[in-house]
């Protein structure tokens, strides 16, 4: 019998991205305090963040459990989702011109074939320059709140924000698929692709 597959988050790019696998799966978001998990090196901070969502949602559901964290850094500042879109402008002000490292912290949980494991992702990129203007309209016509950093650029018009990059493109966007692939494959998951 195939296991339910859950995935601990509420993410419309999470949820975008298991949709292009093909397989069947369930959203059950994780209710964490992710601001009161901190740690200086930002790698094992991701890492303990989704490991927390999905140490949650096992705890009061059977089956696969995928969780994930997704922050940036520029300047040695930490970038989450921003609190209102005077501080998302702020945010993309930093970011323009400039280099961004992008944590994608990733857990897998499968007790059945005693599956334990959780990372982070880290990717690099470097962004254009974004006239204050284009910042402006782009705020105020956005989900901007939503999406670490201010954006997301699993979105056309956003992905035009990137200059460079390097590292996990689905990692960037909020899920690893490089490392989720493969842990469906080990829990005997068949990966069927959706239609574009």
């Amino acid at each position: 019998m195939t296991q339910k597959i859950i995935l601990a988050s509420g993410s419309r790019q999470r949820k975008l991205i298991m949709d292009s696998l093909g397989i069947p799966y369930s959203v059950i978001p994780a209710d964490i305090d992710e601001k009161a998990i901190r740690d200086e090196d930002l790698k094992l901070r991701a890492e303990k963040i989704a490991r927390a969502k999905a140490e949650k949602v096992a705890k009061e559901n059977e089956g696969i459990i995928i969780a994930a964290d997704t922050f940036l850094s520029c300047e040695g500042k930490v970038l989450e989702k921003p609190r209102d879109l005077a501080e998302a402008k702020e945010m993309l002000k930093l970011e323009s011109n400039n280099k961004l490292i992008a944590y994608t912290g990733f857990c897998y949980l499968d007790k059945i074939n005693k599956i334990n494991f959780s990372t982070t992702s880290v990717s690099t990129l470097n962004f254009r320059e974004l006239p204050e203007k284009e910042i402006n309209n782009f705020v105020e016509n956005n989900p901007v709140l939503q999406w670490s950093g201010s954006f997301s650029p699993l979105y056309t018009y956003q992905s035009t924000f990137v200059n460079y990059f390097s590292g996990s493109l689905c990692g960037l966007n909020g899920l690893p698929t490089e490392l989720l692939i493969d842990y469906l494959k080990k829990s005997g998951i068949e990966i069927k692709g959706s239609k574009i």
